[in-house]
């Protein structure tokens, strides 16, 4: 997995349930990337992958502990905001970073990164 970003119901999600879908970019095991959408059950679909370029100096990576409803739960305990308009998982392109992280903007403009595996939270 590359990164993951989400389609939110009406432009601005206030639960997990307001995801519809993922934007996923991932590595296939000939090295290409390819990009597909696909949809988050219970709603179905899904498109065919297609080649993308490689984003560059990103970092592809196998497994997170921290799923979408735990990322809106930690943004939910926060006061930066209730209604997120982006959410996306992603590691980060700096060198230091031990982890992927989730990426929430909130509709007050506040951005909350959340640690994919640490749970480590920050507005």
């Amino acid at each position: 997995l590359i990164s993951k970003v989400a389609r939110i119901n009406n432009s601005a999600g206030h639960s997990a349930e307001d995801v519809l879908g993922w934007d996923v970019i991932e590595r296939g095991e000939d090295g290409k990337c390819l990009s597909r959408y696909a949809a988050q059950p219970p709603l179905e679909g899904m498109n065919e992958p297609v080649e993308v370029a490689s984003p560059f100096g990103v970092r592809a990576f196998d497994s997170y502990m921290l799923d979408y409803e735990d990322a809106i739960a930690a943004m939910k305990s926060m006061r930066c905001g209730g209604t997120f308009v982006e959410l996306s998982l992603r590691w980060p392109l700096t060198p230091e970073a031990e982890e992927p992280e989730w990426h929430i903007k909130t509709d007050i403009g506040n951005e909350i990164v959340i640690g994919a595996n640490s749970g480590k939270a920050e507005c």
